[in-house]
C-alpha cells in the first residue's frame, strides 16, 4: 500500500497562532495516525504539526508568512511515484529544500539538496547512499534515496509516518476544521 501525504511543523509559535494564521480552527480528538483531511498535534519535541492526506505542494507566499518569528518545516511524500520532499524555513526566509524524484533521470539515485542545509544532512545522505548502493548490488529494486528527505525533517521535528508516537492509542490528533470568521478559504497547501 503506498502513501499519500504532506505535513507542516511549526517551532517558535503556538498551535493557536498557527492555526489562526492558518485559518483553522481545532475539531475533535482522536486515537491513531491522522485520517481525514487535515489533522494536528503538538509533537513532544515542541513542534507543532499539521498533516494533509494528500501530497500537496505548499504555497511559498503563505510559507514565507507563516515562518515569521519562527521556523517551520514542510514534508510531502507520494509513495507511488517514490517522490519525497521536504524544506526549512526560518523568519519569513526560505533556509533549504531537499527532493528525491525517483521519476528524473537519475532514478532512485536522484537528490537535490539547495540551501543551507541542515547539520545532519550529509550524514543521512552518506548512510542511504550505501544502503542505496547494497540494493544496486544485490540487484533489488529498492528506493533507498528516497529516505533522505523523510529523516531528514524527522530528526528536525521528531515526526515520522514510520514511526509510532508516545502515547499512541489514546486521542493525540485534532481534526482540524476550516475557521468560519476566517477572511479566505484556508488555501496553504495550493500554489
Amino acid at each position: 500500500m503506498s502513501f499519500a501525504y504532506s505535513w507542516l511543523a511549526v517551532s517558535g509559535k503556538s498551535p493557536d497562532d498557527t492555526l489562526r494564521d492558518l485559518g483553522l480552527t481545532l475539531g475533535n480528538t482522536y486515537e491513531g495516525f491522522p485520517n481525514g483531511n487535515l489533522s494536528g498535534i503538538m509533537l513532544p519535541t515542541g513542534w507543532y504539526l499539521v498533516v494533509s492526506e494528500r501530497c500537496d505542494y505548499a504555497n511559498t507566499r503563505r510559507l514565507r508568512r507563516l515562518s515569521k518569528r519562527c521556523e517551520l518545516v514542510t514534508c510531502a511524500v507520494e509513495e507511488h511515484v517514490m517522490y519525497a520532499s521536504t524544506s526549512g524555513w526560518k523568519n519569513g526566509k526560505h533556509a533549504w529544500e531537499i527532493t528525491h524524484d525517483s521519476q528524473s533521470a537519475a532514478g532512485r539515485h536522484h537528490l537535490d539538496a539547495t540551501g543551507k542545509l541542515p547539520p545532519m544532512f550529509d550524514e543521512i545522505r552518506t548512510w542511504y547512499a550505501g544502503e542505496q548502493a547494497a540494493m544496486d548490488q544485490s540487484n533489488q529494486l529498492v528506493d533507498c534515496t528516497m529516505e533522505v528527505p523523510i529523516e531528514t525533517a524527522r530528526r528536525i521535528t521528531g515526526f515520522s509516518f514510520h514511526d509510532t508516537l508516545p502515547g499512541e492509542g489514546k486521542d493525540l490528533f485534532h481534526h482540524l476544521d476550516r475557521d468560519p470568521t476566517a477572511k479566505k478559504w484556508w488555501q496553504f497547501w495550493r500554489r
